[in-house]
């Protein structure tokens, strides 16, 4: 799996860390000409979460990509490894991007924090009390995004593996998608008394005298250990899927 991961990182580094850097420029530029002109911080706010919400956005679709190009490259599946390693190579690197758009984005909000705010701005309703709770919160955005990445790659391979050719397959991956997430969805409903852990709602961004009121809201609290034990079920069930098609469905 780590020669897996090194080619892929050989392949996407320029592009990926590209994208940081292009990242990193434009907050600076939002934060000078915004600052400089006086714009309202709710909208220097709004644009910056935008940018890495963006950014977030193109790092999945270029791991999602990697694994695309992987599983139809014939010199990829003559490697003596397991088929599932190609699923976990993508997984894993594109955690090594988000963990530095993660420095990046926390970087930028203690620079926001010295310079502009003398105390923490922090989204109401999501008030951050101890270091485990902070711990805990991201976390949930990373288990939340490897299962939304994991639906993805599996989708994919079951997009790859039909008879169907071009366009087709890309639509049954499609539909897989929504299937599958849909079908998780009404069963951890059904288990956990409708707590979704994967939806979180934003409200609307205020100003007044230069604060910034962010409302978050979440159905229920960010961990539940019988959530965990589902999703990690899952995450095996869907790694075996991906490995099983890769090995028996997929055609070069």
């Amino acid at each position: 799996m780590l020669k897996l991961l090194k080619y892929d990182w050989k392949r996407n580094a320029n592009l990926s860390l590209g994208l940081l850097a292009v990242l990193v420029f434009l907050q600076i530029v939002i934060g000078v000409v915004g600052n400089v002109r006086g714009w309202e911080q709710s909208i220097i706010f709004v644009l910056s979460f935008m940018l890495y919400t963006m950014t977030g956005i193109i790092l999945i679709i270029i791991a999602s990509k990697t694994f695309e190009n992987n599983i139809k490259a014939y010199s990829r599946r003559l490697l003596p490894v397991r088929p599932v390693w190609t699923a976990v190579s993508s997984i894993v690197l594109w955690w090594l991007f988000t963990a530095v758009l993660a420095g990046i984005a926390l970087l930028h909000y203690y620079i926001y924090v010295s310079l502009v705010h003398s105390t923490p701005v922090w989204p109401e309703g999501m008030m951050v009390t101890s270091l485990l709770e902070l711990f805990k919160f991201i976390f949930a955005i990373f288990w939340t995004l490897t299962y939304l990445m994991l639906m993805i790659l599996l989708s994919m391979t079951i997009g790859a593996s039909v008879s169907l050719r071009g366009k087709a397959g890309t639509w049954v991956g499609i539909i897989a998608f929504f299937i599958i997430q849909y079908v998780l969805s009404l069963v951890e409903s059904a288990l956990f008394g409708g707590f979704d852990a994967k939806l979180f709602s934003i409200g609307i961004i205020q100003s007044s005298n230069d604060s910034i009121n962010a409302q978050v809201m979440s159905s229920a609290p960010i961990l539940q250990i019988g959530q965990l034990l589902f999703d990690g079920a899952m995450f095996a069930l869907m790694l075996l899927l991906i490995n099983y098609l890769l090995s028996k469905k997929v055609e070069i």
